[in-house]
């Protein structure tokens, strides 16, 4: 079944079967391996769970038998379950030095496991919201090399200890503030959009420079072999390792900024809402949704020009914002009249591009 749809020039393109139906109905993208990594991952965190608390289960009952006060009431299991959480919560108040290894492998696979769940949802969030769709103008990536498939893992894995830093930051940041009934405006909203102006003012010169000739080789090329993005954070992590690491430590370096060298009161919270709206931002970035966020009647940020980036690399070199990109001279505006190949688009079906399908179907046919 074909469709015709509205492109964003207001004119009329043969789309691929079925555009517009949401994928995740069709089993072949909600199949077992959608859901294999997150699935992996909260098994491993059970794991992990299960061993930290048999790891307290034996502290506890240490320190029970050189205690000479037995006047504790209730079965060992119930008393366990108890001490175990508070001892938990203890240490982490207590800050990241009061981390025992176990404790920074749970929270390491919570994070890992946060990530998942943002990568679902970014996933998703287009077709609970009835985007349009991006036409792919570029070569889509459709399938990921052993190398990519590397990267991607070995990112992921660095969220963990990134978290760590930028909490140890924050503990150990003057002015940080941690005590819930401390948020407010002022230390929770207003930072965000200097925030986010800081990091992608560094991200923006570190993005140049990765394009340099005598560096993109060795780093940044293999994130341009997907020129049409469609993955979200996926193929957002699918970087080289330095690179993810440049980028992420970023976020730190944005918050020292505005810490210490700006002097302000950063608290907490806020620095969820930086990560989980960033995170969110990098991942439209490298979908097919066409996801725009006005103030008002200026475009704050554009899912369009990022993927104007991947087909043109010399272009849009900013994150988040092209505020930077406007200063310097290196904004390119989404052309809709650009050229559109009707065997690029996506299958709806699979997430490949219609090209690669019926090269499979071909060389099947041949077998």
């Amino acid at each position: 079944m074909t469709t015709n749809a509205r492109d964003d020039d207001g004119g009329s393109r043969r789309n691929g079967p079925d555009e517009g139906v949401d994928p995740y109905r069709k089993s072949s993208i909600f199949s077992a391996a959608t859901v294999a990594t997150p699935l992996t991952i909260l098994f491993y965190g059970i794991v992990v769970l299960s061993v930290h608390r048999a790891d307290a289960a034996a502290a506890a009952a240490v320190a029970a038998n050189a205690s000479s006060d037995d006047d504790s009431s209730g079965d060992f299991g119930d008393s366990f379950s108890w001490e175990h959480i508070v001892q938990l919560k203890d240490r982490i108040m207590e800050g990241p030095d009061g981390l025992e290894v176990m404790d920074l492998v749970l929270l390491g696979t919570i994070s890992v496991l946060a990530l998942e769940l943002l990568n679902f949802l970014v996933k998703r969030s287009g077709y609970w919201f009835h985007a349009k769709f991006i036409p792919v103008r570029g070569k889509h990536l459709d399938e990921l090399s052993s190398k990519d498939n590397l990267f991607i893992g070995l990112n992921k894995l660095a969220t963990a200890p990134f978290v760590y830093f930028m909490v140890r930051y924050m503990f150990y940041e003057p002015n940080s503030s941690w005590a819930p009934r401390n948020i407010t405006w002022m230390n929770t909203l207003l930072p965000l959009p200097i925030i986010f102006v800081a990091y992608d003012f560094f991200y923006t010169l570190l993005h140049w420079a990765l394009h340099i000739k005598a560096i993109y080789g060795y780093i940044h090329k293999h994130h341009h072999h997907q020129k049409a993005p469609s993955r979200a954070n996926v193929d957002a992590v699918n970087v080289h390792p330095i690179e993810y690491f440049l980028g992420e430590y970023n976020h730190i370096f944005a918050c020292f900024l505005y810490c210490r060298v700006m002097g302000m009161e950063l608290h907490i919270a806020a620095i969820v809402l930086f990560l989980v709206i960033g995170g969110t931002l990098a991942g439209l970035n490298h979908t097919r949704f066409d996801c725009v966020v006005k103030l008002w009647g200026a475009t704050i940020y554009d899912s369009k020009h990022h993927d104007v980036h991947h087909r043109i690399p010399q272009s849009n070199y900013g994150q988040y914002i092209m505020l930077w990109d406007r200063i310097f001279g290196s904004f390119r505006d989404y052309d809709p009249n650009d050229r559109i190949n009707p065997k690029a688009q996506l299958d709806q079906a699979t997430g490949k591009s219609i090209e690669y399908m019926n090269r499979k179907k071909g060389a099947t046919k041949v077998e």
